[in-house]
């Protein structure tokens, strides 16, 4: 009994003390209570976050559809006379030919130019030409009984790869890919090349007669348009 009374009388005694002790014990019990809740909102944050940066790389992965080539016109044949685009041949991109044993001219004026030797004869005159048609062009054929428009629906070429090409107009990022090449067409073929863009090519290539050059290296970009005139082949080698 004795034992109880001091130990009342001490508590009694340190009052302050005591009121202290509790006060930090009060204390501690909050600051750690808001560490767990501070930890719970940092975790949270971190996963918004990595969500947010997995919906941003899902975002970015996700490529563009490639550009395709868009058929304008309309299959046509016509014979020899003058013609209108727009008219007797609907605007847009063809691959003019003639029958096999036919030769003949082919002239086109107006928003586009094209005069060529349809079909081969005696070595002269190509097999094909590439055309744009628009409206009020005109276009005349002689010595031809059958020319035949057929709408362009190959797919783009953009990556620099080899290609073949031949009479007519390209389009640099649709008909070749940019980059570095040399151009060059087969034996005993001369004919124009150009190339009208940032980098300017105006050439007779291949040699006849002592004229023309046998290559021309040429640095294409995307909408440089290439014109060819006479050749049946221009080879396009990447470099």
């Amino acid at each position: 009994m004795e034992s109880e009374v001091k130990k009342k009388n001490w508590f009694v005694k340190h009052k302050f003390i005591t009121v202290f002790l509790v006060i930090i014990i009060v204390f501690v019990i909050i600051v750690a209570s808001s560490g767990n809740n501070n930890s719970g909102s940092s975790s949270n944050s971190t996963n918004t976050n990595n969500n947010n940066q997995n919906t941003s790389a899902t975002t970015q992965a996700t490529p563009e559809a490639p550009a395709t080539r868009q058929v304008k016109g309309t299959a046509t044949t016509l014979s020899t006379g003058d013609f209108t685009g727009g008219k007797d041949v609907v605007v847009g991109l063809y691959d003019v030919t003639t029958t096999s044993g036919q030769s003949g001219n082919f002239i086109v004026s107006g928003s586009d130019s094209y005069d060529e030797i349809l079909g081969v004869s005696d070595g002269q005159g190509v097999p094909n030409v590439r055309v744009q048609i628009s409206n009020g062009d005109q276009i005349k054929i002689s010595g031809l009984t059958s020319v035949t428009f057929t709408p362009v629906s190959t797919p783009f070429i953009t990556t620099h790869t080899p290609v073949t090409l031949y009479a007519g107009t390209f389009t640099v990022g649709q008909d070749i890919g940019a980059g570095r090449y040399v151009a060059t067409t087969t034996t005993g073929s001369s004919g124009n090349f150009i190339v009208s863009g940032i980098d300017s090519v105006d050439e007779i290539l291949g040699q006849s007669d002592g004229q023309g050059v046998p290559s021309v290296t040429t640095n294409l970009t995307d909408g440089d348009v290439i014109s060819i005139s006479g050749l049946s082949q221009v080879i396009m080698t990447p470099k």
